[in-house]
């Protein structure tokens, strides 16, 4: 586990103050489009696996096991492997707030870093579970959208800015609302 507050505070401008930091809630998680995903990730392998070993049983050509290949190696990230990158991209994921921006960090090999001013948040919205988890979401997004975010694909960036499986989902958000309103407040007066 890494220090959250140490890796955002190496983000920060001069005189610019953390308010909050944290990472995603940690481990393996499952999301609401696991309720399709395993069934289909269950399918898709089981059916790839057992086509792949028919051809390598029977007399058919190499070329007929070689094509089976990429479908099982899906299958087994969509089984298995997709849990394991998604652990270990929250393992490297930092969420700050900051008196004049967001930051969000991620990245398994290479850092990505997107910072957002709080004067250019133009929607948020806070996607609540039962025990107080939950994302953050920094402006507009189609319904699609927000399904997908919670699929990790290796390479993918998110359109819209998130801070997703947050354990205390409140406090960002209170915090983001009061900077949003004061600098609408600031801007509006001068």
């Amino acid at each position: 586990m890494y220090d959250h507050k140490a890796v955002i505070g190496g983000e920060l401008e001069d005189g610019e103050q953390r308010l909050w930091s944290a990472q995603p809630r940690q481990g393996f998680l499952l999301h609401p489009s696991d309720a399709f995903m395993i069934p289909f990730s269950l399918i898709w392998g089981g059916f790839s696996i057992i086509w792949e070993y028919q051809v390598l049983v029977s007399d058919a050509p190499l070329l007929m096991a070689l094509i089976g290949l990429p479908f099982v190696a899906i299958g087994l990230y969509l089984i298995a492997g997709r849990f394991y990158y998604d652990a270990k991209l929250r393992e490297k994921t930092f969420y700050g707030i900051t008196d004049r921006r967001i930051i969000i960090l991620s990245g398994i090999r290479k850092k990505q870093a997107h910072y957002l001013a709080i004067g250019e948040i133009e929607n948020l919205q806070k996607f609540e579970n039962r025990d107080g988890s939950g994302s953050i979401v920094l402006g507009f997004e189609a319904i699609t959208t927000a399904y997908q975010s919670q699929m990790p694909i290796p390479g993918q960036m998110e359109s819209t800015p998130r801070m997703n499986n947050l354990a205390d989902v409140h406090t960002p958000f209170g915090i983001i609302d009061r900077l949003r309103r004061t600098t609408s407040r600031a801007d509006s007066s001068a």
